[in-house]
This record gives C-alpha cells, sequence and structure tokens, in this order.
C-alpha cells in the first residue's frame, strides 16, 4: 500500500505554464483522503514553491533545493539540512566565472544573485512563466562573493548557466575536483551543485522513516537528472511520459506527460 507520494515539480505536477491540473489536484486530493502523505521534492527553493501548491492545505512537508531541505510546515522550521559550506560554494562559484555566466547561490530558502545576473536571468525568461518563479525567489545582492561569505548559516545549492555546452563541460571538469559536491546536469548548459549528501531521493526516505513508513510504502515521481535518486529509492518509481530517457530507464513504470494529468493517472492506478 503506497502511504507517500514525493513529487517533483517542474515537468512532473506543473504543467509547461506552471499550473497544477484540476485533475492532479483532485487525484491528490483522494490520495490525502486515503491516509497518503503529499511531499514536493524540488530542486526549487523554499521560496519559489508555487502558489498552487502552498495552497494545497494538506501539504505538511516539503523537500527543496535538491533534497537539501526538509521543511515541516507546520512547525514553521526545517527539520532535516545536508548543506555545503560557504567556503566550498565559494570555490565553486570562482571556478564558474564569466561575463555570460548565469551564478547564484541559495540559501535559508531564497536565491541570491547580483545585478548583472539579474539582468540576463530576466532577459533570457522574459515572456515566460519562469519570471514570475524568480521573481517570488531571487534576492538582490550588491556583491555575490561578499554577502555568500557574510552568511551564517551553509548553502543549500548553487545554479550555474553557461552560454554553451562546451563551456558547462569544461567547467565540470574542473568542479569534479573539489571533494563534498554533487553535480547536477537540469539542461544542456546549466548545471546546479549541492553537497554530496543532498541527494531528493535520501531525503525522501529519511522523511518516510520519521514518519514510521517503510520504503515499499514510498512512490515517487519525476522527470529530470536530478529526480534519479527519487527513481532509485523509491518502492515504486514512475517516470513522466516527457522524462529523460535514464530516468524512464530508472523507473518501474512510465505515465503520460506532465500536459495531460500524468501524475493523476498514476495516482489513481497505483494508489487510488
Amino acid at each position: 500500500m503506497i502511504r507517500m507520494i514525493g513529487l517533483d515539480l517542474d515537468g512532473t505536477l506543473l504543467t509547461r505554464d506552471k499550473r497544477v491540473s484540476e485533475q492532479n489536484r483532485l487525484a491528490l486530493e483522494e490520495a490525502h483522503r486515503t491516509g497518503a502523505v503529499i511531499v514536493p521534492v524540488t530542486g526549487r527553493p523554499l521560496s519559489g514553491i508555487p502558489q498552487q501548491v502552498a495552497d494545497l492545505p494538506f501539504i505538511r512537508y516539503l523537500i527543496t533545493s535538491n533534497g537539501a531541505v526538509i521543511t515541516d510546515r507546520e512547525k514553521g522550521c526545517a527539520i532535516r539540512e545536508r548543506c555545503m559550506s560557504k567556503e566550498t560554494a565559494a570555490s565553486v562559484l570562482r571556478i564558474a566565472e564569466g561575463e555570460a555566466v548565469i551564478r547564484e547561490y541559495f540559501a535559508g530558502g531564497a536565491g541570491f544573485h547580483d545585478a548583472r545576473t539579474r539582468d540576463l536571468l530576466w532577459k533570457k525568461f522574459a515572456g515566460t512563466p519562469i519570471l514570475q518563479y524568480l521573481e517570488q525567489s531571487r534576492v538582490l545582492v550588491d556583491n555575490l562573493y561578499g554577502s555568500l561569505m557574510k552568511r551564517e548559516g551553509a548553502i543549500e545549492n548553487l545554479s550555474v548557466m553557461f552560454a554553451s555546452r562546451k563551456e558547462r563541460d569544461g567547467a565540470i571538469e574542473k568542479l569534479q575536483k573539489i571533494k563534498g559536491i554533487n553535480i547536477i546536469l537540469p539542461m544542456p548548459t546549466d548545471i546546479e551543485v549541492t553537497s554530496c549528501e543532498a541527494d531528493k531521493g535520501d531525503a525522501m526516505l529519511a522523511l518516510a522513516a520519521m514518519l514510521g513508513l517503510r520504503r515499499e510504502e514510498v512512490m515517487a515521481m519525476g522527470d529530470g537528472h536530478n529526480d534519479l535518486g527519487l527513481m532509485k529509492d523509491a518502492g515504486l518509481s514512475v517516470a513522466m511520459g516527457n522524462s529523460n530517457p535514464e530516468i524512464i530507464e530508472a523507473a518501474d513504470y512510465m505515465t503520460e506527460d506532465n500536459e495531460h494529468d500524468g501524475v493523476a493517472l498514476a495516482i489513481r492506478r497505483f494508489v487510488l
């Protein structure tokens, strides 16, 4: 019996225009009524959770920043963190320098960037639904390194967008020499970097253990490179129809894509 559903957001629960479809919402409500714990598991920081998801009354736990943080909304605090030091984060950002490179760090549930990166991001995503996500989740700082090194807490995640795949691959070769990090490939020219202890699947199973649930009672759904841990660790893994080939190969089952209520169809097949 499935008692926990771990859900990636972008490309999975959310449509291309970043909405929760009515069929997906209804299926989640029905699953909740059966006793299933619904847990968004996303690369977004806490402040980037879409309002439609945040407004779902049955969402208590959130796994954010690619598994770096588990938040209990009822308690109003993080109950598990697997972050990197600011020194490690600074080492990564120094390797990923360049006038056309977009660089951000995530800490305390928000993303931080300087004016140059803000302008590049706004130009890159102008007229798309992603712009609203950026506006609600980013904090502008005068100096990226200065603000990073002044932070008291650890760093959840780093996002770096390069101008070309060749430039990205060159940076990855250098980054692989840094100990204690995990490199995620969300897009052909982008990388995200977390602590090597941060993983969506690990975080999902850690939360399940806190709630007294077994691995066999956990179902996960995802579509991208950062969801590989979800596919490997869940008792039942479901790839979206729009998934990367490696996700489809790792999953137990493939549902429809995120534009055709794939989440709802999987829930109705395996939970309801």
